[in-house]
């Protein structure tokens, strides 16, 4: 870890948003080869690694803050401080400039933005509230990619809950079994007319909405009690066991493939399989982390590099992920036929370059927004914890 962040951690963030920003751009080139065209939609399944590693970190500050906090009610307080002013500034930032672009659009002869939906102002309030991903027009169109906050914040909600629960084992393990079989009567009532056969249909509101992506969470919250020492890479892990990792995380990705993309079947189940496979390559990422700092084995030049990338990308994947949609939409705008007309090589050039620019210019506007709103929310922030914190020792000292 370095300055509480860790590095594995930071390195799956850079390969999600890497992930999610190719499946994006991969519709506006319909002539690369198909491996290409499967491997960039595979890049969905970024959203659940951005739900485990949510999950993990999740636990890891909520456990640390419980060493050192004064009671639960002190912990709970300062995890939904955190957690709003981390997620909240730059979504509703995000609300702001998108409602621009679609008005924006409206006026300009568009009938609305590609990138946003049809929508009205009581999606717009549900989304300021980050109830929208119970809304089938809120829960995706007033922010493109807003559904993967909502669920987010969902779970946000409950999070201290199962953490203190986590403290009891049987408990936990109570609480999952209810969480799990409570998403599958809701999702087999809602969309399968009471019965188990049936296909949620990828990126629909029954497939965006909680309680299909909520078990991501459950996998990597006992991904952090099952794993903690080697995801902390505070565990020796032998070479043979951190292949063991790679393999898993690969069975696990060709299940998902083969559910959610290739045979376009059990949506439903391609996101948990997609959760263990993100938890299998961040055990994987860690014990090779741990492996090079016990052996110390010299760093070459262009590890170092893509290290540097990869965390560069992973620190800024929130902003990246908020923003690389004015980036799609620009290129959808301006370029969509003249991409659309390439031959197959051309594309895979083309495809490669345009997702390197649309990274790079997502960084920046995210580094910009990270300057302009993040950073004075981080400020706010940490005044209000600091009040708290002097509160609630106050209390405990009385």
């Amino acid at each position: 870890m370095e300055k509480g962040r860790v590095a594995a951690l930071d390195a799956g963030r850079a390969l999600a948003i890497v992930g999610v920003v190719a499946v994006h751009l991969s519709f506006q080139f319909p002539n690369l080869p198909g491996a290409v065209t499967l491997l960039a939609r595979m890049g969905q399944y970024g959203v659940q690694l951005f739900f485990v590693i949510s999950a993990i970190t999740i636990f890891m500050t909520l456990e640390m803050d419980h060493a050192r906090c004064a009671d639960a009610r002190h912990v709970t307080l300062r995890f939904y401080i955190k957690r709003f002013f981390r997620i909240a500034p730059m979504y509703y930032a995000a609300i702001a400039v998108y409602g621009l672009i679609s008005y924006g659009a409206m006026r300009s002869g568009v009938e609305r933005a590609w990138v946003l939906g049809a929508h009205g102002p009581m999606d717009v309030l549900l989304n300021i509230f980050f109830l929208h991903a119970l809304s089938p027009t809120a829960i995706n169109n007033v922010v493109p990619g807003g559904w993967s906050i909502g669920v987010e914040m969902l779970f946000y909600m409950i999070a201290p809950l199962l953490f203190f629960l986590a403290m009891n084992r049987a408990r936990l393990l109570l609480a999952t079994i209810l969480l799990l079989g409570l998403s599958l009567a809701v999702t087999s009532m809602s969309d399968c007319n009471g019965t188990l056969d049936c296909n949620v249909a990828n990126n629909t509101f029954s497939y965006f909405w909680p309680p299909v992506q909520g078990p991501c969470f459950i996998v990597g919250m006992w991904a952090w009690y099952a794993f903690r020492s080697h995801l902390l890479g505070a565990s020796d892990v032998t070479k043979r066991v951190s292949w063991l990792y790679l393999s898993l995380a690969l069975g696990f990705a060709l299940m998902t493939g083969a559910l959610g993309v290739w045979l376009d079947k059990a949506h439903v189940f391609a996101p948990i399989f997609a959760a263990c496979s993100a938890v299998s390559f961040l055990l994987f990422v860690c014990s090779c982390h741990a492996r090079k700092h016990r052996i110390r084995l010299p760093a070459a030049s262009r590890s170092t590099f893509i290290r540097r990338c990869a965390a560069a990308l992973g620190r800024e994947s929130y902003g990246i992920y908020l923003w690389h949609f004015i980036c799609v939409y620009m290129t959808f705008h301006f370029f969509d036929h003249s991409f659309g007309e390439k031959n197959g090589e051309t594309s895979i050039a083309l495809f490669g370059a345009t997702l390197i620019a649309v990274l790079f210019v997502s960084y920046g506007l995210s580094r910009v927004s990270d300057r302009l709103i993040q950073g004075r929310a981080t400020r706010l922030s940490r005044r209000l914890l600091a009040s708290v914190d002097r509160r609630f020792h106050l209390t405990r000292d009385a």
